[in-house]
């Protein structure tokens, strides 16, 4: 009987200090003592941070981390928190991100289903399927880019030993035009990725693929997908006319490949447009949710990331005033007018982080090109639309109006 009674008193201590499972299910963060409230290390992760941290502050944003959790749907639990807990900070921003857009939307009253199959049969699975108060429905895709003024030298080196392999290979029929997200961490092999394009477009019919695009876009074509270690290449097919096929002496012919993140619009646009080709046609609107990790981002930035780059031209007249215009290099405007009208709206944040909840927001832009339009209950949230041939930003709930927050949070009471 005193070894039951101790074991009973062992498996109490267990669960207060949380190295035991508890009845409510596992938890993000340890459930311990904690005593260190040093700042966060130069080289120590967000998980880490938050997890050892005694600071009054942090306790509030792992709260709101745990209840965010216990509203999460059950079946995706235990996936989400080792995400969390991996010690990997693109992994944590990543997690949270898609916690705090799909607790948002929870609260107001939208429904979410994690990773839904698709009706075309694509093996990918978007973040969430989300029905609306209204009963309208839309697909939530989140994903994390980043803003890199420096260049991964390492990752562009073999980015280029790929595409110079590319380059080299030219087909009969076709030129490719690329899309990247990423860089790899390790050397991809440009020989099976030259293989395996080549076996996909000698599928290809040239004049049935030029039909297609003549009715419904170059966005229309479905492009193959190829992965290597943290690289994605979307590849789509460009038919060669038919008195220049066969002397083509390059495989490329549009290539957003190389060169790097150079600036804060352009990680957000590549961001688009790589997931707005990754599902091929939907019979639901698409909403890309984007949350760049520049502490500022302007609405030029957004502006240009989805419309072009802002540039001035200069009359040969010199004493004409410069016009400003837009390259055809946006998410929804390319060099043949708009594209990417699957998705139906962009909802963009910067720096998104656990603990800046109550001081980001997010804006949806409404794509105008869209081939199904996004629902009207989007504008619950800070929105902006196309009227009369100019953007105009309206004011909706802010994230901390949503949560419940005070407008020092996480300090303070």
């Amino acid at each position: 009987m005193g070894r039951v009674s101790q074991k009973r008193r062992t498996r109490a201590l267990k669960q207060i200090l949380g190295v035991w499972p508890n009845r409510f299910g596992r938890k993000v963060f340890d459930r311990v003592l904690r005593t260190d409230s040093s700042p966060k290390k130069n080289l120590e992760s967000d998980f880490i941070f938050y997890n050892r941290s005694a600071r009054p502050e942090m306790g509030s944003v792992r709260d709101l981390i745990e209840e965010c959790v216990a509203n999460y749907p059950e079946s995706e639990v235990e996936e989400l928190i080792s995400r969390l807990r991996s010690g990997d900070d693109v992994h944590f921003r990543s997690a949270t991100f898609e916690l705090f857009l799909h607790d948002a939307l929870r609260r107001r009253g939208f429904l979410l289903t994690p990773h839904p199959e698709l009706p075309n049969g694509k093996r990918y699975k978007p973040d969430f399927y989300v029905l609306d108060p209204n009963g309208e429905s839309f697909y939530l895709e989140a994903v994390l880019a980043t803003e890199n003024n420096g260049l991964d030298k390492g990752g562009e080196a073999r980015k280029g030993a790929v595409l110079d392999t590319l380059t080299k290979s030219p087909h009969h029929n076709f030129m490719i035009s690329l899309d990247d997200e990423g860089s790899p961490k390790s050397p991809p092999s440009g020989k099976k990725l030259k293989n395996t394009v080549h076996r996909w477009l000698d599928s290809l019919d040239p004049d049935e693929v030029n039909q297609k695009i003549e009715d419904s876009g170059f966005d229309s074509l479905e492009p193959i997908l190829w992965s290597h270690d943290g690289w994605n290449l979307q590849i789509r097919p460009i038919p060669i006319k038919p008195e220049r096929r066969g002397k083509s002496s390059n495989l490329i012919g549009i290539g957003g490949v190389g060169g790097g993140w150079v600036d804060a619009w352009s990680p957000i646009r590549d961001a688009i447009k790589f997931k707005g080709g990754k599902y091929g046609d939907l019979n639901t609107p698409l909403v890309v949710a984007v949350n760049l990790d520049s502490f500022h981002l302007d609405p030029i930035d957004e502006m240009q990331a989805l419309f072009g780059q802002e540039q001035f031209v200069f009359s040969p007249n010199v004493d004409a005033e410069p016009k400003l215009r837009r390259a055809p290099n946006g998410a929804w405007q390319g060099n043949n007018g708009p594209q990417y009208s699957r998705v139906s709206a962009a909802w963009l944040f910067n720096d998104l982080q656990a603990s800046s909840l109550a001081t980001r927001n997010g804006t949806v832009y409404f794509n105008p090109w869209a081939t199904m339009p996004a629902p009207e209950s989007l504008k619950c949230f800070p929105f902006a639309t196309p009227e009369e041939n100019r953007m105009k930003w309206h004011e909706g709930l802010s994230l901390r109006e949503i949560f419940g927050l005070h407008e020092e949070w996480p300090r303070g009471a």
